[in-house]
């Protein structure tokens, strides 16, 4: 019995992952490595998804089922995803969908797909190395909050099942999103971690750090904000306490404590891991 993952078969799976493997390849040899952010997460992408998901749901009911809605389903899935197992998943999902479309495709009547193209002869000696294409860097954002009380009290976190830091205190941070301006984003984790509101009119800008090899973090302090901090994230965080700025706890994650360190001297740039600072 033939299914149509076999070579043999019009439409295989086979033909197509060849024809993928040739894709990666030259896109391999024209931007080499790419080291990039995944941008993903957010409400408005899980907004989307879940319109997707109704409007593939609604086709199907109505007979109107087409490839694109199935794919744009999945897309948007991965778009709303950000745990890394979770998006993986999701992105296999998507590449099998994008397959077994292609597969659709070459089954049709009359449709010869060309065959995959060999590579092209080198244009220079095979000894000779070709550079790869220069990539634009992209940073990875993520922004921190100061919640200060007193003359010097800052709120710290212990972060626990997390895999980074774990049993360590640091500062309620996260990532910054697509479409989100670095205030909201403060403003988000704040809600998230430790349950206040805090009005963008009451944030300071106090810091920033460039930590190796591509981490741009900008840390705000206030000393207002409603409601009264929590552990709102018991599954990232262990504990909360309150700590002199100048008389941190010695399990401090090293960057958040240099840049509390340098709020406190008023120093506004600080490079972290790099072989020359400032």
């Amino acid at each position: 019995m033939t299914h149509d993952g076999d070579a043999g078969v019009p439409g295989s799976l086979a033909r197509v992952l060849a024809d993928v493997a040739a894709e990666r390849a030259a896109q391999d040899a024209k931007w080499g490595m790419q080291v990039l952010p995944g941008g993903t997460g957010g409400e408005a992408r899980v907004a989307e998804a879940d319109a997707a998901r109704q409007a593939t749901e609604s086709a199907a009911r109505n007979g109107g089922l087409t490839w694109r809605h199935i794919l744009a389903e999945e897309v948007l899935e991965a778009f709303a995803e950000t745990d890394p197992e979770r998006l993986r998943a999701e992105l296999i999902q998507v590449a099998a969908v994008a397959a077994k479309w292609s597969q659709a495709l070459d089954r049709r009547p009359g449709t010869h797909p060309a065959p995959t193209p060999a590579p092209a002869p080198a244009a220079v000696p095979a000894h000779t190395p070709i550079p790869a294409a220069p990539q634009r860097f992209r940073a990875i954002v993520d922004v921190h909050v100061l919640l200060l009380r007193g003359t010097s009290d800052v709120l710290l976190a212990r972060r626990a099942g997390t895999g980074y830091g774990d049993g360590l205190w640091h500062l309620p941070s996260g990532h910054l999103e697509e479409g989100e301006s670095v205030t909201d984003a403060v403003i988000r984790e704040a809600a998230e971690e430790v349950g206040v509101t805090i009005d963008p009119a009451d944030l300071t800008f106090t810091h920033v750090m460039h930590r190796v090899p591509d981490r741009v973090g900008l840390f705000f302090a206030t000393r207002t904000w409603t409601g009264e901090p929590y552990n709102a994230e018991p599954h990232k965080c262990s504990e909360l306490a309150w700590w002199p700025m100048d008389d941190l706890p010695p399990d401090t994650i090293g960057y958040p404590a240099a840049a509390i360190a340098n709020t406190l001297d008023r120093i506004p740039f600080a490079l972290d891991g790099w072989s020359t600072n400032p």
